[in-house]
């Protein structure tokens, strides 16, 4: 288990600003190596996937927030991805560092995977953010209501006479 001084303090509940646009969008993943075997025991292990997964999220403009291991699973709480889908950001991670683990330690690895593969085929993930779901919904529903009143949507209707609308009639 973790410990609450363990772990990075990194504020992520700030909204990214981009050249054209404003917003976040993090995911948390979770993957698991080939057979769900405890390849994450060794210490060597865990650091060198999670720099593994530093590095990559670096080269690709991508915010770690957070990285940890279990025994037989990793999760990486990622940040900043609005350019890239779940499954090209799970292709990047997963596939790089199964090349910098197979590359350097699989000496070690290799008692805990059969074949060549380091990683299971599967993954989880999860969109995160600072609004749930539910929220939204509310606020999109709540938000129109404002838009359609029936004073408004009286000016949109097809006059009686059948004259055709011209664009100045709507301001």
């Amino acid at each position: 288990m973790v410990s609450e001084a363990q772990v990075e303090k990194v504020d992520c509940s700030e909204l990214l600003r981009h050249r054209h646009s404003i917003g976040e969008s993090n995911y948390h993943l979770q993957f698991t190596p080939n057979f769900r075997k405890p390849v994450f025991l060794p210490r060597a292990v865990r650091e060198l996937c999670k720099q593994a997964f530093e590095q990559k999220a670096a080269a690709l403009g991508i915010i770690v927030y957070c990285v940890n291991f279990g025994p037989d699973h990793c999760h990486l709480f990622v940040g900043n991805c609005r350019n890239y889908s779940v499954s090209a950001l799970v292709q990047y991670f997963k596939g790089y560092s199964s090349y910098i683990v197979r590359k350097t330690l699989w000496h070690v690895v290799s008692q805990y995977v059969w074949g060549e593969r380091f990683w299971s085929e599967g993954y989880f993930y999860e969109s995160t953010g600072r609004v749930t779901s539910r929220s939204v919904k509310f606020y999109i529903e709540r938000q129109q209501g404002k838009h359609w009143t029936e004073e408004e949507l009286l000016r949109f209707e097809k006059p009686e006479d059948g004259a055709q609308l011209h664009v100045f009639d709507f301001f």
